[in-house]
């Protein structure tokens, strides 16, 4: 019999998906599968004809079996779930979810737009696939950009606009089967947001998670070994992966302190700009959606 994941995280893209997995990864109920981000959904059966800087992205999982078969290392976890972020903003996924797993629960982080947006500029400018190195150049040329058919990894503002997206999978689930969550609760009540998720995929809320792994590193690569890495990690010649899986936290530091220097803050008042210019009237829209204050996303 084909194991088949109950709960899925959907995004969004630079929301802390990558601690939640690792902090779920840790229950003793709860299977993640060992490739993070599978991105199956969002690729099936497309030509992934877009346009990117560098080597495209070849998805090697091609059917649902193959599919499936990221499940087989579970063993007697209740839960099985995966974390592919970019399932949010592809607009068929959340009908392909519901096609092959009608029954999966849903979870959904949101962060700030403008944030989420420059968070996802130094993604792309580190790996060494964005052209500008000015933000507010890169989203000036956004649209020209999305009517070209460049691939979502360049759709920083677009993706932004979360109450479509939200509403694409209110539309094919029931609504006590989605989590939606916000990034700053995460970030500033890490156990308080773990156990409310433990809750809602109905395992041990008591489990105490070790939220002293350090996950992912981030920040521009320096130096020879800055620039294997991110050759090895955004050209997927390894599967993406919390780096405290498989080191001691005093590699870990070395590697944060010898490899990454640390990314240029965005000024308040561009952010605040940005905020009014793209995202306030979707901000409104959205706290009504979900039903959470968001006034501060709009300081």
């Amino acid at each position: 019999m084909e194991k088949k994941p109950n709960f899925i995280i959907v995004g969004a893209m630079k929301a802390a998906t990558t601690s939640v997995y690792s902090y779920l990864k840790q229950h003793p109920d709860i299977f993640m599968t060992r490739v993070k981000e599978p991105m199956f959904f969002n690729n099936y059966k497309k030509s992934q004809d877009f346009l990117i800087i560098g080597s495209k992205f070849k998805n090697k999982i091609k059917t649902i079996s193959d599919y499936y078969a990221l499940f087989d290392e579970a063993k007697s976890e209740k839960l099985l779930g995966e974390a592919s972020p970019s399932y949010i903003y592809d607009k068929n996924t959340p009908n392909l979810i519901k096609k092959y797993l009608p029954n999966t629960k849903i979870i959904i982080i949101l962060r700030q737009p403008v944030d989420r947006a420059y968070s996802n500029f130094l993604h792309v400018l580190r790996s060494g696939r964005e052209v500008f190195s000015s933000f507010e150049d890169s989203i000036n040329y956004e649209s020209k950009r999305i009517e070209d058919n460049w691939s979502p990894l360049y759709h920083y503002i677009n993706k932004g606009y979360y109450s479509e997206q939200i509403e694409r999978y209110f539309n094919e689930f029931p609504i006590e089967n989605i989590k939606i969550l916000l990034f700053d609760d995460i970030i500033q009540n890490t156990k308080e947001c773990l156990e409310d998720i433990f809750r809602f995929l109905e395992v041990d809320d008591t489990f105490e998670v070790d939220f002293s792994r350090k996950l992912n590193a981030s920040g521009i690569p320096r130096g020879v070994l800055g620039f294997i890495l991110k050759k090895m990690r955004y050209y997927r010649l390894m599967p993406k992966f919390a780096l405290s899986d498989y080191f001691p936290n005093s590699i870990i530091n070395l590697i944060f302190k010898s490899v990454y220097t640390k990314s240029p803050k965005l000024s308040s008042k561009f952010r605040r700009e940005l905020t009014n210019k793209y995202y306030k009237e979707e901000i409104i829209k959205l706290q009504k959606l979900i039903n959470r204050d968001l006034s501060d996303w709009l300081r």
